[in-house]
């Protein structure tokens, strides 16, 4: 950690954006704290301090870049367009989406043009997380809802057909004789995304050695939600035709809706296991 700190010190770049960032992350998280919103406002910042910590490590290794003319003109590129991007018009919502995409590009485009072109890829997702993600959490949230509740009623139906249940769906509702079940917001696993994200962050560091692999498991996040999710959906009909009403019960639907979550996750650590065997024969081969 000394060395970590004693690196990142000799780059100026590294201070300015890593503490620029961080304290962007905080101030809006300031508004959920204030809400009573502790748990996805800490997991957040949490998971924003694991982003830019790690970015700031990779943009110290800068040093000994050579940055080259085209990447300048690159950055240079990229601050007319964040120029561009801030001035388009927009409603309360764009506008500020806006704004906050085109500060994105800003700080992007003065990282490349110190930094290089990778170091600017490797900024790309903790500016994202802390200047559009974290700003604008529940809307995001609010975004990804439906189509996660669309996917896994679809499929959802799909199975309880091959189980032999006379099912219909529409929209993120499924169709019973004798009663419809509606996947709401809370039932999607949305609410638990954000420490689902944490977690899954850290697993992927743990199991990885090279980012493109990172990269590969993390973009299994959804799948891995979407699956847990059908098989809580699963149980619980089939459970219901064979149990009855009680099954539909506060205490029943707050289990299943944590065992989707650890369900989900094991889902992501086994595709996990499955890259880290790929990564280490190629590892062997090389």
């Amino acid at each position: 950690m000394r060395e970590y700190f004693a690196k990142i010190k000799q780059h100026p770049v590294s201070v300015l954006s890593g503490t620029l960032l961080l304290f962007i992350a905080f101030g809006y998280s300031v508004p959920a704290f204030a809400a009573g919103k502790y748990d996805s406002a800490l997991v957040d910042l949490a998971l924003a301090g694991m982003l830019i910590y790690s970015m700031c490590g990779k943009i110290s290794s800068a040093n000994k870049t050579v940055v080259t003319r085209w990447e300048r003109m690159a950055a240079w590129v990229l601050l007319v367009l964040a120029n561009v991007v801030v001035m388009l018009p927009g409603n309360e919502f764009f506008g500020n989406l806006l704004r906050a995409s085109g500060f994105a590009l800003l700080l992007c485009s003065f990282i490349l043009y110190f930094c290089g072109i990778r170091n600017a890829g490797n900024c790309v997702i903790p500016v994202l997380w802390c200047l559009i993600f974290i700003p604008f959490h529940e809307e995001l949230m609010l975004m990804a809802s439906y189509p996660l509740r669309l996917s896994a009623t679809t499929v959802s139906a799909w199975c309880l057909k091959g189980f032999g249940v006379n099912v219909l769906h529409s929209g993120s509702s499924l169709h019973l004789p004798g009663i419809n079940i509606a996947i709401t917001d809370a039932c999607s696993g949305i609410n638990q995304l954000d420490a689902f994200l944490l977690i899954a962050y850290i697993m992927v560091k743990i199991l990885h050695k090279k980012d493109l692999f990172r990269y590969l498991h993390f973009l299994f996040i959804v799948p891995s939600v979407i699956l847990g999710n059908t098989v809580r959906i699963v149980l619980t009909v089939l459970l219901y035709q064979w149990v009855g009403e009680v099954i539909l019960e506060r205490f029943w639907h707050i289990a299943f809706g944590y065992g989707q979550i650890i369900l989900a996750l094991l889902i992501f650590l086994a595709i996990g296991k499955l890259f880290s065997i790929d990564e280490q024969k190629k590892e062997d081969a090389a």
